[in-house]
């Protein structure tokens, strides 16, 4: 199903990922309607639209598998 996203915000930082220690990734904040904004972080080096719409479509399948899921804590 095609979605439309919008771009609210990108921030790079210093990466915390021990392999990447001199590094920058960039958080990238969207927005899938008014009401859910959502954050992917991905390298900076070779950071592309692309490579923005793959982690997006990843995060959205990953977190429709919990969407209306009724968990029971005890």
């Amino acid at each position: 199903m095609e979605q439309i996203v919008k771009i609210v915000d990108t921030r790079e930082y210093p990466s915390i990922d021990p392999a990447r220690m001199g590094k920058f990734d960039v958080i990238i904040t969207y927005q899938t309607d008014a009401f859910h904004t959502y954050l992917v972080t991905l390298p900076k080096d070779g950071l592309s639209e692309e490579k923005i719409k793959e982690a997006i479509k990843k995060e959205m399948t990953e977190r429709e598998k919990w969407i209306g899921k009724d968990i029971k804590i005890t």
